[in-house]
């Protein structure tokens, strides 16, 4: 039996240190509200920023908590001054991390424009498309039933993974107005 127990103690051993060491780290990443930054959503003046491309007749935006099971939806502000709403998604591009796009609609859900928040696409190609101004004014003024974007040569994946979630955009807008704007 000891000669047993002499084997199996190594693994034993490290077994439970690996258990406290990870108890450790969760509790330390609860303490420090990790958790609860990724899921904070933006100050005021990121917010006022935003809008300025996405939804430019918006005066300000304010949070608006739905209940939305789609792994694309990240969050949605409605204007205060009722010229509209943002969504925020999550879109792949050529970075399997996917962009952080918003997606600004008037209320009878005529696409306004489209803010870049966070990308990783490949720097000096994918990432010029995501800030392009003029590539990305192609979006504004666009309808669900009439939606056309080009992609963008040597940025395909890039410009496909913002022109998807422009599509998911919309479906979500109308999934949302009702609750959203009332």
């Amino acid at each position: 039996m000891r000669k047993s127990w002499d084997l199996i103690r190594p693994t034993f051993v490290l077994v439970i240190i690996c258990l406290v060491i990870s108890a450790a780290l969760a509790l330390t990443y609860n303490l420090a509200g990790v958790a609860d930054l990724a899921n904070a959503g933006y100050s005021a003046e990121q917010l006022a920023e935003f809008s300025a491309s996405a939804l430019p007749e918006a005066d300000e935006l304010q949070k608006v908590d739905v209940s939305v099971e789609d792994e694309d939806f990240h969050s949605v502000y409605k204007a205060a001054n009722g010229a509209g709403m943002a969504i925020v998604v999550v879109t792949k591009g050529y970075n399997s991390d996917g962009m952080t796009v918003m997606y600004g609609f008037n209320p009878d859900g005529v696409m306004q424009g489209i803010y870049v928040i966070a990308q990783e696409e490949t720097p000096g190609i994918g990432d010029k498309v995501t800030t392009d101004t003029e590539y990305l004014s192609r979006f504004a003024g666009q309808s669900a039933d009439s939606f056309q974007v080009d992609t963008v040569a040597g940025a395909t994946k890039t410009s496909t993974g913002l022109i998807n979630g422009a599509k998911r955009a919309f479906e979500l807008f109308e999934q949302l107005k009702g609750e959203v704007l009332g």
